[in-house]
């Protein structure tokens, strides 16, 4: 005898789930007009939007030149502690 297959169960509701709401069907969607879809992509300021990104860009940048010196006078600092270990010691007295 063979075990009947289980009915998928329902997606969980939590986190994961989108909480979007179901747009309009019918009468009460609104129209579209295509020349206002254009108006607003056109009045998308082109040369802000690549100002944001510039700046944002100049920010990581100098915030990567930080890290980068800081790892430089890192290796800087475990080269002479190495070429400190690597000198002998002097002779105490004896």
């Amino acid at each position: 005898m063979t075990d009947p297959t289980p009915e998928p169960s329902p997606e969980p509701e939590g986190q994961n789930t989108p909480q979007i709401p179901p747009a309009p069907a019918g009468p009460e969607a609104p129209e579209v007009d295509p020349q206002e879809i254009l108006k607003a992509i056109s009045a998308a300021n082109l040369a802000a939007i690549d100002a944001d990104i510039e700046s944002a860009f100049g920010a990581k940048m100098a915030e990567l030149d930080k890290m980068l010196e800081g790892l430089d006078d890192l290796v800087n600092k475990i080269e002479s502690d190495i070429q400190n270990l690597d000198q002998p010691k002097p002779d105490g007295p004896q």
